[in-house]
């Protein structure tokens, strides 16, 4: 389904839903709306991303607009942009990009029946062994991806510290790219938490999905229980820990059905009010736009996080691990990542990131990413900025290792 006959469809959706709110003057008095735009001229000396691939300035013109609404049993959250790049040299087409990130969270009945509406449009990587798209990477290698949801369920206090949330969930998921594989996820769930003490808290759930392709072969049912806990020991300190044994059934007959054991094992510790350093183990199951199956995904993760007088810094390690259904295809690396933001003056921000898989293949690609800005404040709404990107991609034996550099400046504005 083409870009353009999704998007304004759901907007609506959420749009009349605040419309249609019996007091318009109160909705005029709790409803905020921001514009902005952002204009962003770049060089980069391999936009192809490949080896020995051709340069081209890339001129970007973004406005955008976020809306809130919250009054009563109400309540929306909207962000939309706007994103088109011209290829002056025309070594690659131009471009039209979307970015939504929508909810829409409505109490039909008081303290008991609710109704959750989310709408996200977004670039993600078409190999999704890469992880998350990070801020300022292009379009190379990308697909778009449109997620629906729409979830009611009733929320009903079983004690004064017990309660039981009962439900369903429709959520449609639709790629932009030729090859990828659209998928429609009915589920049921019914979930309990209860507090033992203010500090200690425990869940026990089950679950039901049902995934289906919408127009391939294949599909699953998958059924899960989940017992978890977490405890607060101090002051922004906490351990939880949760396991979801499941159990998927596939459609395809010659596939196995397999029993999976999704788990999160984490802690996350003050050591100030401004120092925070974490750790987790997790198992998850991750969509691919390329597969009607999910991967399993095995993250292990430390970080640390400080806050200081003119900024933030924040470093971590992972280990991801990707592997699919049948087990004989798996990716995995190091990711050690460092990011943060430094006030040079009043006006002047410095911000930066960068990070590097290490595949531990000897045979995959190790890559890295940095982007690093400079942004000056002409006005509280106002600003302009210069940036720089690095890339390089190095598989040994391979043709298609390429460095890419990109040198930008930029205005912003926003209401």
């Amino acid at each position: 389904m083409p870009v353009l006959s999704r998007l304004p469809f759901h907007l609506l959706l959420i749009a009349l839903a605040v419309v249609v709110q019996p007091c318009a003057v109160a909705m005029a008095a709790d409803l905020t709306v921001e514009p902005r735009i952002y204009v962003n001229t770049e060089y980069n000396d391999n936009v192809e991303e490949t080896k020995n691939g051709k340069g081209d300035t890339v001129a970007t013109v973004k406005p955008g607009v976020s809306i809130k609404y919250d009054h009563s049993r109400v309540n929306l959250d909207l962000s939309y942009d706007f994103e088109f790049k011209k290829y002056l040299g025309q070594v690659k087409d131009d471009e039209e990009n979307h970015y939504l990130k929508s909810s829409l969270d409505v109490e039909a009945l008081k303290d008991l029946f609710f109704i959750e509406v989310k709408d996200n449009y977004s670039k993600v990587y078409e190999n999704a062994a890469r992880g998350d798209l990070p801020d300022g990477d292009t379009s190379t290698g990308t697909t778009d991806r449109n997620d629906f949801s729409f979830k009611p369920y009733f929320q009903i206090p079983v004690q004064d510290r017990t309660k039981l949330k009962v439900g369903g969930e429709f959520k449609d998921i639709w790629y932009s790219e030729e090859g990828n594989i659209d998928k429609r996820i009915y589920s049921l769930f019914a979930d309990m938490d209860h507090e033992l003490t203010d500090v200690w808290s425990l869940t026990v759930g089950a679950g039901y999905d049902q995934h289906e392709m919408r127009f391939e072969d294949g599909g699953f049912r998958r059924y899960s229980t989940t017992f978890g806990t977490k405890y607060t020991y101090a002051e922004g300190s906490y351990i939880k820990a949760e396991l979801s044994p499941t159990y998927t059934d596939f459609n395809d007959d010659s596939a196995t059905d397999k029993t999976y054991y999704p788990y999160l094992l984490g802690i996350t510790h003050a050591f100030t009010e401004n120092l925070i350093g974490t750790a987790s183990s997790e198992m998850k199951f991750t969509e691919d736009p390329k597969s009607s199956d999910t991967l399993n995904t095995f993250i292990q993760r430390v970080g640390i996080e400080n806050k200081y007088e003119r900024g933030t810094i924040e470093f971590s390690l992972a280990y991801n691990e990707y592997e699919q259904t049948d087990s004989t295809v798996k990716t995995a690396y190091w990711r050690p990542k460092i990011g943060g933001t430094h006030n040079l003056t009043e006006r002047l921000d410095l911000n930066y990131s960068a990070y590097t898989d290490l595949h531990t293949s000897p045979d995959d690609e190790k890559y890295i990413f940095a982007l690093a800005g400079l942004r000056y404040s002409l006005s509280e709404s106002a600003s302009l900025g210069i940036s720089y990107r690095f890339k390089h991609s190095d598989k040994p034996g391979s043709d298609d290792d390429y460095v890419s550099n990109t040198i930008g400046a930029n205005f912003s504005w926003r209401y």
